[in-house]
């Protein structure tokens, strides 16, 4: 065992004291104060759009339109806000003017409102971005309220009172755990979950590669031949992972501890940055949470560098290893395709599958700890399918490593490697 720990011990102090490691540990930080800042102003990337609205609806639609984009409470979540300019004029007079003013960048688009409006609900919008969602839902929104109104006024109902039946009802957000409510929006707790599930990935991910260039350079530069006749393969490849798997570590409780110190002054941040007090809440996560997210990290950065390590010893160059790379964290990509249905719904039947599946668990269940309680069992039963698979595939790893550290020449096949597994 001392062997290991001579093994693990360079690899910790090789890579803690590189300059790399003191830049990523600072810059991650800033670039997560930023995320929130960003998700704690309600997504202040908005800006104003002029639109140009062809009204030829039955009256009294248009100006509702009008009235529900550019009202001064009617600032989206997203910081859009509008200029309209109304044309009473009819489309087919204009539509060759507008097109050069929406190509001369004079406006952004134009809404066309047709007269049957109030009978088909179908209007128009042409701009030079039709992707942008959050413009489309404030039209759309802005439209319907003006149809509806309309609708609403001919059954005999007054403008105010119109105007009082269909007021947008805001929504305020607050999360409740076995401790109590929660504070936090849905846009922050969203971002923290991101964050969180993105960043064990990408920790496994960089840290995995590292420990495959590291063998790599060993088994280039014959290193490993002198390393490995004077001690076994398998401590060698052990204590490589498990030292790097310190550094890991020590750069994550750097970044809590950060994170901490900031959520311990998150009134007086809040006040100096005008973002809600309520924001800097999703900060404080429950101390099983955090176990629970040391637990997957250390499960799943060993599960990856064990398959790192043994293509590490198996192939004889980066060009080679860059062929099978994309195999082997696939698996690990899928929970990030699936962000938005494992945050929108972490109790549902996707989240609940992808956190039992050993590849897919690490980034899974620390999406899913981040966003909402799970069920103690569900936590149980993935941490024991995780180590099971994390046994397997250390065992199935060191005996690949075992002879692949010492092979040069062309790279195995995989009956090749079966003979691997077999002799070692």
């Amino acid at each position: 065992m001392s062997e290991v720990m001579v093994v693990m011990r360079r690899e910790f102090l090789e890579r803690v004291r590189s300059r790399s490691f003191v830049i990523s540990t600072l810059v991650f930080p800033l670039f997560m104060a930023g995320m929130f800042a960003l998700a704690a102003r309600g997504g202040s990337g908005g800006g104003e759009h002029r639109i140009a609205m062809v009204d030829q609806a039955p009256a009294g639609v248009g100006q509702m339109v009008e009235q529900a984009l550019t009202h001064p409470d009617a600032k989206s979540e997203d910081g859009n806000t509008y200029v309209v300019e109304r044309i009473a004029r009819p489309l087919d007079q204009v539509h060759a003017s507008l097109v050069q003013r929406v190509a001369k960048k004079e406006i952004d688009g134009w809404l066309y409102l047709p007269p049957d409006l109030v009978r088909t609900s179908q209007a128009d919008y042409r701009a030079r971005n039709v992707a942008n969602f959050n413009v489309l839902s404030d039209l759309r929104r802005a439209t319907s309220r003006g149809v509806q109104a309309a609708r609403l006024r001919e059954s005999g109902i007054a403008p105010a009172q119109v105007a009082a039946l269909v007021r947008p009802v805001e929504l305020t957000t607050m999360q409740v755990t076995e401790q109590g409510e929660k504070g936090g929006s849905a846009v922050s707790r969203f971002f923290l979950s991101y964050i969180v599930g993105f960043l064990m990935y990408m920790m496994i991910l960089f840290y995995g590669m590292n420990v495959l260039r590291s063998v790599l350079e060993e088994k280039t530069n014959k290193i490993s031949e002198v390393i490995v006749s004077s001690m076994k393969a398998s401590h060698l490849m052990l204590g490589k992972i498990v030292g790097v798997c310190a550094v890991a570590l020590l750069q994550v409780a750097i970044w809590a501890a950060l994170t901490a110190a900031v959520g311990m002054r998150g009134n007086t941040l809040a006040a100096r940055f005008h973002v809600p007090p309520e924001t800097f809440d999703v900060l404080h996560v429950p101390a099983t949470a955090v176990a629970g997210l040391v637990g997957f990290f250390v499960l799943g950065f060993l599960l990856y560098s064990a398959v790192y390590a043994a293509l590490g010893a198996a192939v004889n160059s980066e060009q080679e290893a860059q062929q099978f790379q994309m195999l082997a964290i696939l698996p690990l990509i899928v929970p990030i395709m699936f962000v938005g249905r494992i945050v929108g719904d972490p109790l549902g039947q996707t989240a609940t599958v992808l956190g039992l599946i050993p590849f897919t668990a690490p980034v899974t269940m620390a999406i899913r700890l981040a966003t909402t309680t799970i069920p103690p069992l569900q936590i149980a039963a993935s941490l024991a399918l995780l180590v099971v698979t994390v046994w397997a595939v250390a065992w199935v790893a060191g005996k690949i490593y075992r002879v692949g550290i010492l092979s040069t020449g062309k790279r195995p096949t995989l009956a090749e490697l079966g003979q691997w597994l077999r002799a070692a």
